[in-house]
């Protein structure tokens, strides 16, 4: 009776892996670095979760999880509330509307896919931004954003991937 007990417990932990990495990920992100402005330009690691786990196993990342990550990244940021969630969403969406095609795509096609979508959900989450503060924000730091999340995706979908790996066995 306790095996069967375990191995549920170890299949619940293995299905909500992916939501809480990426929560993790996003305190992680706002820790304080003591590197001169460096704040702005952040890569946006929710997004790179979001992302990665809707393409890969879109059974974990369900709406409601993608909703709590940008809850929980608008909150600790400090500004507006909702643009953070609206862009994970639309990402999340954009994943789901094209998910046949992700299955049998290449790294290199993924990654350029990335591009694109990283671009459309941070532009959507940059115009939200601009019209909760009603004042016209720069976009200069959010391209360099996402110049930044664009070149750390390699290095936490090659993370990801070891990581399912893991849970698999």
């Amino acid at each position: 009776m306790s095996q069967g007990v375990f191995h549920r417990l170890d299949g619940v932990a293995r299905n909500i892996s992916p939501f809480f990495v990426t929560l993790l990920l996003v305190l992680m992100a706002l820790l304080p670095i003591r590197v001169t402005d460096f704040g702005p330009i952040v890569p946006a690691v929710a997004l790179i979760g979001v992302f990665f786990w809707s393409v890969h196993r879109p059974d974990l990342m369900p709406i409601w999880a993608v909703f709590i990550i940008g809850f929980v990244q608008d909150l600790l940021t400090g500004g507006a509330w909702g643009p953070g969630i609206v862009g994970l969403l639309v990402a999340h969406a954009l994943v789901a509307w094209q998910h046949r095609f992700f299955l049998a795509a290449s790294f290199v096609l993924i990654w350029c896919v990335f591009m694109l979508v990283a671009a459309v959900a941070m532009a959507v989450t940059w115009m939200f931004t601009c019209m909760a503060m009603m004042t016209y924000i720069d976009p200069e730091p959010v391209f360099f954003q996402f110049l930044m999340t664009v070149a750390i995706y390699p290095c936490l979908a090659w993370v990801f991937l070891r990581g399912q790996r893991l849970f698999q066995r």
